[in-house]
C-alpha cells in the first residue's frame, strides 16, 4: 500500500533529523515508524487478558485495592525493615 501524508514543516525537520541519526532516508524511517505502530498492540489489547481474568474471578475492585495496599505495605516493610 502506498500512502501520501502531509506533515507540518517542524515535524518534517524532526523526521529528517531522526532519520539521519538512524542512518535512514526519511521515507524508510517513516515506513519503519508506521510498521512498528501498526504491529504494536494497543494498551486495551495488552490488558484484555488481565481484565477478563479479573472479571471472571468475581473479585470486587475494593477487594483488589486491599490486596494491592497489603502488597505495597509488605514491600515497604521488606525494604525498610519496619512497619509504616
Amino acid at each position: 500500500m502506498e500512502l501520501t501524508i502531509t506533515v507540518p514543516k517542524e515535524v518534517e525537520h524532526i523526521l529528517e533529523q531522526k532519520a539521519a541519526a538512524s542512518g535512514q532516508d526519511i521515507k524508510a524511517f517513516v515506513e519503519s515508524i508506521v510498521n512498528k505502530q501498526a504491529l504494536y498492540p494497543v494498551l486495551d489489547e495488552i490488558l484484555a487478558p488481565a481484565r477478563k481474568e479479573f472479571t471472571d474471578s468475581g473479585m470486587t475492585e475494593d477487594e483488589l485495592d486491599e490486596i494491592i495496599k497489603g502488597e505495597r505495605r509488605a514491600m515497604w516493610v521488606e525494604k525498610h525493615g519496619k512497619k509504616a
